[in-house]
């Protein structure tokens, strides 16, 4: 009897260290939250145009600051997981995410997401490639997609036309305007 007891609290001990070591593995790997700063679009686009060029440029700074935005905005994921914290930057022609959510008010987790960038108006939408909790690759459909409205972040009169990623920026194209737009817009 004392040998099947011993036995029962040495499994005890083993299943609370492994749930400890679990936690502490799938843990942020650093603090992060989702403080972000108003990117002005509306008074760039306004340049873009008084500067008749059809190309507005976004930095990963911008990129970062109208990500973290949209999920400030919406901070519950899902029932149960609440976003804490992200850090988006542009990789290649991918945008990464690091994203700190909280499980069950409980269990904080550090996710690592890789996003590709299409443009379905009015809608920059980033589908996800890959999601990981720290090494270990989450199933398909885990993580979902990110919307960002930008058209609404834009002048009415200005339409985008295409988004795409190059060294280290995102370009938004826009379509030319008529010169009767471009009236309203500049009076």
């Amino acid at each position: 009897m004392r040998k099947l007891f011993v036995a029962f609290v040495v499994l005890v001990l083993l299943l609370a260290g492994a749930a400890v070591g679990a936690i502490y593995y799938v843990a942020p790997s650093e603090p992060l939250d989702l403080a972000y700063e108003e990117v002005p679009l509306e008074s760039r686009a306004l340049d873009m145009v008084r500067n008749l060029t059809p190309e507005l440029t976004l930095s990963e700074d911008d990129v970062d600051n109208l990500g973290k935005k949209q999920l400030a905005a919406n901070p519950e994921y899902q029932p149960g997981v609440i976003v804490t914290g992200a850090r988006f930057r542009l990789e290649g022609g991918l945008l990464a995410a690091d994203v700190n959510v909280k499980w069950k008010d409980r269990v904080p987790l550090g996710l690592h997401i890789l996003y590709r960038l299409k443009w379905e108006s009015p809608n920059l939408v980033a589908e996800v490639q890959e999601a990981k909790l720290k090494d270990v690759a989450l199933p398909e459909g885990t993580v979902g997609d990110v919307t960002i409205p930008l058209q609404d972040e834009l002048p009415r009169l200005l339409k985008i036309e295409d988004v795409r990623t190059e060294d280290g920026k995102i370009v938004v194209r826009f379509r030319r305007p008529t010169l009767q737009e471009l009236r309203s817009l500049l009076s």
